[in-house]
């Protein structure tokens, strides 16, 4: 079923890819035409309900040098001139000449109007496109041997400048006359009046070029905004590329649309129209590009297949530079080319499209659908574009394009940013919970220090550590004294208190990050000290004893006890031939050294040597 239905898809964009590129390639039709005279009698046309007079049909037509509008009517009311068709392209219709492969020079049209005789509503005449530069005259038909000039736009002689597109001129004149244009062109390989002129009373043009501003003023405003949105999302959620894409596509469309608008020539004058028109020709490989690999992100959430977008992107990036360098003729000349490749994205486009559906990709049909929006406008717009008749499309299909696009992609990415974030918070429990479980096996319940387990993986670590240490390691275990006392006199509860503060106590010790602290068993404690000298272990040890010896520990019972304690010290240099297990029992040796000695005191290990070899002082004696 799904494979019929791709099949179906295919076909149809086929077809349409088929039209499409028939209507810009076959010749314009122009020259002779018998559906129109080249008279038009407006005398009694109802103006005043706002109708326009569309001045479309056969003119008479000079090809070659200027002639002066009076030589022209003359011409003309002669019947000694060609017609041609209006609106359409002279390239078409005037001679080949190798010379001049373009028809660069001027062109003369002359239509003999008949103007209503009275009238109670100002008229204007509007010239919507005209190829290059451009003067209207109007010649009475009682008189042809006066002029007046109506109106005109871009540099007639000397340096060409282009015509403003779209410009209206009051029409003060009545009865029968003719309507001179003169034309220069000289920029494009296209020339001639290009789109239909037309009649109609002053205040319903006016009204009809502030809508045209506003429309173009929105269509600005909205892409504006979709891109901005668009950019916002791509910087909230990076995972997705179809944001950044759709950024790109927007921003190009919004660069068409200011072109269009014909912002630049209001900011930079009408000398700026080949750079635009060069921009606006590039800026239509960027869309169609943009738009295949954002059908590419769309789909398969990445662009996953970067053969079809690079190899399309490279041929826009070549087709780019040839549009921005070569002679503006012959880009212009080529318009077709580049309406060929849009039309192969957009059936590249719709092949992904089937093969999603066929694949069930989820939102297959809506990205699909969405596309023949664009593409039926780009079919109408390329059909206007060579029977100079009707109105583009493509602007208005493109704003509803990246607005749905950006919906359904914004809802997307938020949809992706809360699961992310319920996944971080499931990701989060879960670390808090196997964090949990660690610290419940390597934990001491009763005083939170790591226990003996927990011992002797660390002193292992630091063990392997030591020989890359300057000073080595060194081990300080210590036992809090005649703690069985506390639990025979006070309870257990009032022991367990101790235990407790005496933690608490060596836990918030002014201890490196390096150092570790555990509950060794009973009342006796180990620390574990890397890189650290017998010396300053002992600074360390003594430091804690005096802490010890100075806390007031309440107890259950409503007893307030302090308590004393007797330290071992054993070290071990980098590279020593001793192991972990002995520097321990040296620590041990040590504090039941400092616990046969007095207790209350901090002894290392090879003090305690010291201190067995030789008799034991009177002052001992008595401590013990």
């Amino acid at each position: 079923m799904h494979l019929k239905i791709a099949q179906v898809i295919f076909h149809a964009v086929t077809v349409v890819i088929t039209w499409a590129v028939l209507l810009t390639t076959l010749p314009n039709v122009s020259g002779a035409h018998s559906d129109h005279t080249t008279e038009i009698d407006l005398s009694n046309h109802p103006f005043e309900a706002h109708s326009k007079a569309p001045l479309h049909g056969e003119w008479w037509f000079h090809f070659g040098q200027r002639l002066q509008p009076q030589e022209a009517a003359k011409a003309a009311a002669a019947n000694e001139m060609s017609t041609i068709h209006v609106p359409s392209d002279w390239q078409e219709t005037v001679p080949r000449d190798e010379a001049n492969p373009h028809a660069h020079g001027y062109g003369t049209y002359v239509l003999k109007l008949t103007l209503p005789y009275s009238r109670s509503t100002p008229l204007a005449i509007s010239f919507p496109r005209v190829a290059d530069a451009y003067e209207v005259y109007w010649v009475p038909a009682v008189d042809l041997s006066t002029a007046a000039r109506i109106g005109g736009s871009g540099a007639m002689e000397g340096p060409i400048s282009a015509a403003h597109h779209s410009q209206d001129y009051p029409l003060d004149q009545v009865g029968e006359g003719f309507l001179v244009v003169q034309i220069r062109k000289e920029l494009q390989s296209y020339g001639g009046i290009l789109r239909i002129p037309f009649i109609a009373d002053m205040a319903s043009i006016q009204s009809g070029a502030h809508l045209k501003h506003i429309v173009e003023g929105a269509l600005i405003g909205i892409t504006l905004f979709v891109t901005v949105l668009n950019l916002f999302l791509f910087f909230v959620y990076r995972k997705d590329p179809a944001t950044l894409l759709l950024a790109l596509v927007s921003f190009a469309f919004l660069i068409r649309s200011v072109l269009l608008a014909g912002v630049l020539e209001v900011i930079f004058g009408p000398d700026i129209r080949p750079l635009r028109i060069r921009i606006e020709y590039a800026d239509i490989l960027l869309i169609a590009w943009a738009g295949y690999a954002l059908q590419q992100a769309l789909i398969w959430r990445q662009i996953s297949e970067l053969g079809g977008p690079l190899v399309t992107g490279v041929i826009a990036m070549l087709g780019g530079a040839i549009v921005l360098t070569a002679p503006l003729p012959f880009v212009t000349d080529h318009l077709s080319t580049v309406q060929v490749y849009c039309f192969a994205i957009f059936g590249l486009i719709l092949w992904t499209s089937a093969k999603a559906i066929y694949d069930r990709i989820p939102d297959a049909w809506f990205y699909t659908l969405g596309w023949f929006v664009p593409l039926l406008a780009g079919v109408n717009d390329i059909i206007v574009s060579n029977t100079y008749h009707g109105v583009y499309l493509v602007n208005y299909a493109f704003v509803l394009f990246i607005c749905a696009y950006s919906l359904k992609v914004g809802r997307r990415v938020t949809h992706a940013i809360s699961r992310a974030e319920v996944l971080d918070q499931e990701r989060t429990g879960l670390l808090q919970l196997h964090q949990d479980a660690q610290n419940a096996a390597s934990r001491d319940p009763l005083t939170g220090l790591l226990n003996r387990k927990a011992f002797d993986s660390e002193l292992s670590l630091a063990w392997r550590e030591k020989d890359f240490s300057d000073q080595g390691i060194s081990l300080v275990l210590f036992d809090i004294d005649h703690l069985q006392i506390v639990n025979d006199t006070y309870g257990h509860p009032a022991g367990d208190d101790v235990l407790r503060s005496v933690a608490g106590l060596v836990q918030a010790s002014n201890l490196r990050r390096a150092d570790r602290v555990c509950r060794y068993g009973g009342e006796e404690f180990v620390m574990i000290l890397p890189d650290t000298s017998c010396d300053n272990a002992r600074v360390v040890a003594e430091r804690m004893r005096n802490r010890i010896a100075a806390l007031a520990t309440d107890c259950t019972g409503n007893v307030s006890l302090r308590v004393t304690a007797s330290f071992g010290i054993a070290c071990a240099d980098p590279n020593s031939d001793l192991d972990p297990t002995e520097l321990l029992m040296r620590a041990d040796e040590a504090l039941d050294h400092a616990k046969s000695t007095g207790r209350n005191r901090s002894v290392t290990y090879a003090q305690a040597l010291e201190e067995t070899a030789e008799p034991p002082s009177d002052d001992i004696k008595a401590a013990s």
